[in-house]
């Protein structure tokens, strides 16, 4: 048989409210090179509370999925520096954040960066490229 079962069991997923904010090292990386490896790593990320991570069964560096209503990323897990748990997630702003963001204004006129709405699962994934985002931002 051998066939592996852990394959068919979804990873459970937690419901999760992800905050983005700006980046000083990001940025800097971002005008030295968009699709360079450090943009990526600063970039392609979520950052959680060791208490929150111990509660999914999650730990650093881990592969995860972010999926919202409107776009699923698969990012690399990492803990915050401060610990403040309570379900809240922090992404640095970014096409890979931005892409669990909805064009839905509520009327204000600026999309809502600041509290998405996510689910988040363990996934062996690779990280979603950037090259895939653009793709879709540009649409």
């Amino acid at each position: 048989m051998g066939m592996e079962l852990s394959k068919f069991l979804k990873s459970p997923e937690y419901d999760i409210k992800i905050t983005t904010y700006r980046d000083i090292f990001q940025i800097g990386a971002l005008e030295q090179n968009r699709f360079g490896e450090e943009y990526r790593k600063l970039s392609a990320a979520v950052m959680m509370s060791k208490e929150d991570m111990r509660k999914m069964g999650f730990k650093q560096g881990d592969r995860v999925k972010l999926t919202s209503d409107c776009g699923s990323i698969v990012v690399e897990l990492r803990e915050t520096r401060r610990d403040e748990p309570g379900g809240v997630a922090f992404m640095v702003n970014s096409p890979w954040s931005n892409s669990l963001v909805s064009d839905e204004t509520g009327g204000k006129g600026i999309p809502e960066f600041k509290n998405i709405t996510a689910r988040i699962s363990l996934t062996k994934d690779d990280v979603t490229p950037l090259e895939s985002l653009i793709g879709i931002l540009m649409r």
